[in-house]
């Protein structure tokens, strides 16, 4: 924000200081889930590099959103006392350098163990940088920012998947995840150079028995409990999905190599719109009618998937992976919305019931993969996203 701007004015769309902070958040983003998700397209080759199975890889992921869920209880409240920028500020240098000493982890144990710290650190970023939002950007451009925001992250763990994925048929996986820790600490500075500081933020002293309090608060104020729901359903969905494509894919009748798994992430290039045309279109047409109809085209994606065509699975990948952006974001704006107080806590479970979410489906879908195959991961996902469409209707159309 220039220093000519009143400090308790909002910033919007046709300001400048909005295109600053939408760049900055986009690079923490880019530094969470690409250090959360480059591991996704890999996890074959971890099954045969540590002499794991398959359902065992998900422990990969599935260790750093569990502990980024119990990261999360606290990482809102401290930022409420220390600040935003602060706290993503460490918890991105933190991530970068953690990533770099996973390329030399000698075992699986070790492996998990830093990946699980990891997820510890990353709710200083995930939760925070969506209540910087909330707290600064006019309530009229509110949802075109979360949408800019989360395409942003898209597009980092899209970079991240293909980057990794690819790489690890030509070297080993230990290099590409280093670069994605030296990328990481990169974002970190151009953070620290490029957010200014907050003008709105007003800190509190952390007490457990307000927090307590907000976080039930949170649950009782109407609308916040179906869209916790929501994260819960549509990342469980989203991580269960891409755990096991690879799978698929390296599998009969496709026998793709591990690079062509990387590369199915390009998936996430278009659907990374569908967060911004769906933060505007909730702006203008409220969330529910928005979100359920995202829910249909997962659904939709979810069935092309089913068919032994590569054409036909990459179109399912695509629509799947879309619909879920487009949900994600007006559910993530409809919470920043919402919540009158403690907005930082109001985030952080909306993402913790999101890594929860992500660390239940994504083990459990690893058992129907074992015993019933795509079919069984496909019907799982199927049962879900219809609780979640009816779930959805409870986002009311309007908050005003």
């Amino acid at each position: 924000m220039h220093a000519s701007e009143s400090a308790d004015e909002m910033i919007d769309f046709d300001k400048p200081g909005f295109w600053k902070v939408c760049v900055a958040l986009i690079l923490s983003g880019f530094c969470a889930f690409s250090a959360l998700y480059c591991v996704q397209p890999i996890l074959p080759v971890f099954a045969t590099d540590f002499g794991v199975s398959p359902a065992s890889t998900s422990l990969a992921l599935t260790v750093t959103t569990v502990a980024l869920a119990v990261g999360l209880v606290f990482s809102g409240p401290i930022s409420d006392t220390l600040g935003r920028k602060p706290v993503m500020l460490f918890s991105m240098v933190a991530t970068g350098l953690l990533m770099v000493a996973l390329a030399f982890a000698p075992d699986w144990s070790s492996l998990l163990a830093m990946r699980a710290l990891m997820g510890l650190v990353l709710g200083g970023i995930t939760a925070i940088n969506l209540t910087y939002l909330t707290e600064e950007i006019a309530s009229r451009s509110l949802g075109r920012a979360v949408g800019l925001v989360l395409a942003g992250n898209s597009v980092g763990g899209m970079l991240a998947r293909i980057a990794v994925g690819v790489a690890a048929d030509h070297m080993d996986w230990r290099w590409p995840v280093a670069a994605v820790g030296v990328l990481s600490l990169v974002a970190s500075g151009m953070l620290w150079l490029w957010l200014p500081p907050s003008h709105h933020f007003r800190p509190a002293r952390f007490s457990l028995d307000a927090t307590l309090r907000n976080y039930a608060l949170h649950l009782r104020t109407p609308g916040l409990a179906p869209a916790f729901l929501a994260a819960f359903l549509l990342m469980g969905c989203f991580v269960a999905f891409f755990n096991y494509i690879g799978f698929r894919l390296l599998s009969d009748p496709f026998d793709m190599s591990q690079m062509v798994v990387g590369l199915v992430s390009l998936v996430f290039l278009p659907s990374s719109y569908a967060a911004v045309a769906a933060g505007r279109l909730s702006d203008r047409f409220g969330p529910a009618p928005v979100h359920v109809a995202a829910i249909a085209l997962m659904v939709a994606g979810l069935m092309l998937t089913l068919v032994a065509q590569i054409w036909v699975l990459a179109l399912g990948a695509l629509l799947f992976t879309f619909g879920f952006f487009a949900a994600h974001s007006t559910a993530t704006g409809y919470v920043g919305r919402r919540a009158q107080v403690a907005r930082a806590q109001a985030t952080s479970m909306y993402q913790i019931s999101f890594y929860i979410g992500a660390s239940v489906a994504g083990t459990v879908a690893g058992l129907f993969w074992q015993s019933r195959g795509w079919g069984g991961v496909v019907a799982l996902l199927t049962v879900l996203l219809v609780i979640a469409a009816v779930n959805g209707r409870n986002l009311h159309d309007r908050i005003d």
